[in-house]
């Protein structure tokens, strides 16, 4: 048996995102029970004890949404992502 890749989690809501571009009656069901229609879609039974708030953005407005930090970032990493370099940096 082959090692089958699991699907991030990006590509389980583009999954449901393209469903629902394509679909109305789906896109409704997804609004009304998102439960039912992330596991119709992804295969993926989302825990009760998690909430799943549907939103759709419109011509005047978007939304970017912050996930929940899965992995503890150092400062020095930080710094790094940010193109903050301390050797550059002036003392007083």
């Amino acid at each position: 048996m082959g090692d089958a890749a699991v699907p991030t989690r990006r590509e389980l809501e583009a999954q449901v995102v393209a469903r629902a571009w394509a679909d109305e009656g789906f896109r409704e069901r997804l609004r009304t029970d998102p439960r039912g229609t992330v596991a119709e879609v992804t295969g993926v039974v989302v825990p009760k004890s998690v909430e799943i708030e549907v939103v759709e953005e419109t011509p005047e407005k978007g939304y970017l949404v912050i996930p929940v930090n899965r992995v503890a970032i150092s400062d020095e990493q930080l710094d790094v992502a940010a193109g903050y370099d301390a050797s550059r940096c002036c003392s007083a």
